[in-house]
């Protein structure tokens, strides 16, 4: 049994600061997925620990974790994700073992959280709080682990993101999700895996093809839920910008732009961005050399002249990492999640 401090959960009240900026730039605009599987025994010891934290309003709700369960059958931990329900009188939760969670009630929203860290390294873990501060809010919360580069280049990250969606998809019924309310988070590398996917959405089959190696005539395509709503802080957006024999993202990218240009253009959300895709809100750091801001800012301008609904929140004086926790970021993903998903 853990207990979150009542301090950790998402509060208006001293959250309000002065040291950031709102952009706001536009209000308009057969294969099967993985069984949810326990990965250890020590990790299904962690299925049913209970976090109990306060909302807003100060009503206690519980956030039951599955921790370490498993989407696909990669090594080690690439294919684990950790599932936060939300429970309160009207959404119990049973379960006979780890892999098998029933919830009652009525469908909820749904947030697919992803880790950063060049693609190279990290692990869900980081994001943890905030998962358990969003399913107290009532989302189903899924925070996913993904192949990582140089082992995996891509698209491979890219495709897990798609196959974790595929797990709120295969277990709707039984976690009572609302499909058509799902949203995704992501810093850094996994605000741009956020990004792309959310931009990719809506694009035909030859454009999605561009960053994955799914056929064109995989039925997992058609099986992938719409995406509602995309936060992404952080995000490299544009790699086309990267010269010719510039080798840095080789690591990833798997060559230089002038070796593989259509990984370049295929990772790139920036080249992606059409009308119809969905409300994003952009967090970046002003003072952020790893991904300079410049990335949110083009990438945000691009979404406005296509008509998407879009604002950018700039951490004023945070680099990188220090935006990632800081309070306005907290609040900003808060805000958002609840207006996109939650509200009428």
């Amino acid at each position: 049994m853990a207990v979150l401090p009542s301090g950790a959960a998402w509060s208006d009240e001293g959250e309000k600061t002065n040291s950031s900026k709102i952009i706001p730039t536009s209000e308009s605009a057969a294969v099967q997925p993985a069984s949810v599987q326990p990965a250890s025994v020590d990790s299904a010891a962690e299925v049913g620990a209970v976090a109990v934290a306060a909302t807003d309003q100060g009503t206690p709700v519980e956030v039951q974790q599955f921790l370490d369960l498993r989407y696909s059958d990669a090594d080690g931990s690439a294919g684990l994700f950790d599932l936060h329900l939300p429970i309160s009188d009207q959404h119990r939760v049973s379960t006979n073992d780890a892999g098998e969670v029933f919830v009652e009630g009525a469908p909820r929203p749904a947030i697919l959280m992803i880790h950063g860290g060049g693609w190279a390294i990290g692990d869900k873990w980081t994001l943890r709080a905030y998962c358990d501060r969003l399913a107290q809010l009532g989302f189903v919360v899924l925070n996913m682990n993904y192949r990582l580069a140089p082992q995996h280049q891509f698209p491979r990250q890219v495709d897990d993101v798609r196959q974790a969606l595929l797990q709120l998809v295969e277990h709707s019924d039984a976690w009572k999700i609302d499909l058509n309310r799902v949203g995704m988070f992501g810093y850094s590398a996994g605000g741009h895996l956020s990004a792309l996917i959310g931009v990719l959405s809506n694009e035909d089959r030859p454009t999605q093809m561009l960053a994955s190696e799914w056929g064109s005539d995989d039925p997992r395509w058609e099986q992938l839920p719409p995406i509602a709503a995309v936060c992404a802080g952080g995000p490299p957006c544009d790699f086309r910008i990267v010269p010719d024999d510039n080798a840095g993202l080789s690591y990833f990218l798997g060559g230089t732009p002038r070796e593989v240009p259509n990984n370049y253009l295929g990772a790139s959300p920036t080249a992606h961005v059409s009308p119809g895709d969905p409300p994003m809100q952009l967090i970046h750091g002003e003072k952020d050399l790893l991904v300079p801001l410049e990335n949110s800012e083009k990438f945000a301008a691009a979404l406005m002249d296509a008509g998407v609904a879009v604002s950018l929140t700039v951490i004023e004086n945070q680099g990188h990492m220090m935006t990632l926790f800081h309070p306005t970021t907290k609040q900003q993903i808060k805000d958002f999640f609840v207006k996109q998903l939650l509200q009428p």
